[in-house]
């Protein structure tokens, strides 16, 4: 397969043979649509670059069977006959502190979870039981401490495709441990930044109405993940005032989405300055890429961090100094989206909205800072420009009813990625009073809030 290389290990249930290439054609026709789910592959896979997937279908499931059972492989498929071989054939097969290797009936029990979770006809429910049938076996039977991680992982992955984010962040934060432990140099080296930025997702997934300790956690996630994904060794050598590693910066290169996500998680954690400076390399690297909108979003994202930790330094100077940049930062930011284009309808919506927050978040910073009649301007052009994406929203609507053609389909999402955002179905000037939509879909923290209702109660 171009673009793979042979890694550590092998998921057993990845031995696929020559009568399953429609499984895996059917898995490559889908993955143009981000977050879907893992490609089958032969071997350990590199990881891709910009991808916002989560999941990475990789990890270490070392076995034996016993001769005697031989006389079944008349009764098995191709698959299972490929998977067979390819355990008994194995040159690494039994770690020595395990009870037994795995029973037949305990591998077939991991392969139906696996084809359920990433076969064409899923089941991710079923594929969850199953999954906990084999952690179980694992477990009981001591088995590798990488392969247990393995499996915790790939239910994370499961309970993430549930809408279970709680659950998955324990199942990401075993794998974690596990990895962390003896055993986690023998794992395939994927895993490790598969579950952390697992980790990181579920509980960027909570926005506000995760806790200050879990959000701080959620950060340390996406930073060694950037620093595992890095084409440099992190020797932690900085450039002269920066914030980040170069590793960790060629890291967000290579993911911006993630970057995204991990300059919000930093809001949550209340660590503004760190949560700007994310968003800023976040809009550089997405900028590099060609991909206008989301640098703009990231770049409006970053003046949003930048009014929200107004006011927390003693520092007069400091605020004062921070003030500043606030407001050049977001007035840049919304002008820079005047030539912003694409064939992408619901992502250039998805800009506005945003245009239409920061230029708020101005309004609030402005009348906070005692420059009243400036705060009136960005606040008349957002509701403005809010209440022409709404017409546009409905108009496009009622001509796909008159076409007779179908809606998209909507799926329900945890809402961890930058296109996740509000969308023009959502924005609107009214919900900007409402204090649950902008904790909850805005991630404004409370500080924020409080500054744009000062303004809008002309308080």
């Amino acid at each position: 397969l171009d673009g793979y290389s042979s890694g550590s290990s092998l998921l057993a249930w990845t031995a696929i043979s020559l009568s399953q290439r429609r499984l895996r054609s059917a898995t490559r026709s889908s993955s143009a649509v981000r977050n879907s789910r893992p490609s089958f592959v032969l071997n350990a896979v590199d990881h891709p670059d910009y991808d916002n997937s989560a999941t990475v279908a990789t990890t270490s499931i070392q076995s034996t069977t016993s001769s005697s059972s031989s006389s079944l492989l008349s009764d098995w498929n191709p698959l299972e006959k490929d998977i067979h071989n390819w355990l008994t054939s194995s040159s690494n097969i039994l770690l020595s502190d395990a009870t037994r290797p795995p029973s037949n009936e305990e591998i077939k029990t991991l392969q139906k979870a696996f084809a359920l979770f990433y076969g064409s006809d899923r089941n991710v429910e079923e594929a969850v039981n199953l999954l906990t049938k084999s952690i179980e076996s694992w477990e009981a039977t001591n088995q590798g401490g990488d392969e247990t991680a393995g499996l915790y992982r790939v239910r994370g992955d499961a309970y993430m495709e549930l809408t279970q984010p709680k659950l998955a962040a324990g199942d990401y934060s075993k794998s974690i441990e596990l990895l962390d432990g003896p055993d986690g140099n023998k794992a395939d080296p994927e895993e490790k930044p598969a579950s952390r930025l697992g980790h990181g997702r579920a509980i960027r997934s909570l926005g506000m109405a995760a806790t200050k300790e879990e959000a701080k956690s959620a950060s340390l996630d996406y930073s060694v993940y950037f620093s595992l994904v890095s084409r440099l060794d992190d020797d932690n050598d900085k450039e002269a005032g920066a914030m980040f590693s170069e590793a960790i910066i060629d890291g967000i290169q290579r993911n911006p989405y993630a970057a995204w996500e991990w300059g919000m998680v930093n809001r949550v954690a209340g660590d503004y300055d760190a949560a700007a400076e994310v968003h800023r390399l976040a809009a550089k690297a997405f900028e590099e890429i060609g991909d206008k909108p989301r640098a703009v979003i990231s770049a409006m994202d970053q003046g949003i961090d930048l009014a929200a930790g107004l006011g927390e330094s003693n520092d007069s100077k400091d605020n004062g100094v921070k003030l500043t940049m606030a407001k050049k930062i977001l007035e840049d930011a919304i002008t820079s989206d005047i030539n912003v284009e694409g064939r992408d309808v619901e992502l250039l919506q998805r800009v506005v909205a945003k245009e239409g927050e920061a230029r708020i978040a101005l309004s609030g910073v402005l009348w906070n800072s005692k420059e009243k009649a400036g705060a009136e301007a960005p606040f008349g052009e957002a509701c403005s420009r809010l209440d022409d994406l709404n017409r546009d929203y409905r108009e496009r609507e009622q001509e796909r009813i008159k076409k007779g053609r179908m809606p998209p389909p909507k799926v329900k999402r945890l809402g961890f990625s930058i296109d996740d955002i509000v969308g023009a179905d959502e924005a609107s000037c009214s919900r900007f009073r409402n204090e649950k939509f902008i904790q909850e879909k805005l991630v404004w923290p409370e500080g924020l809030q409080t500054k744009v209702s000062k303004f809008l109660t002309l308080k």
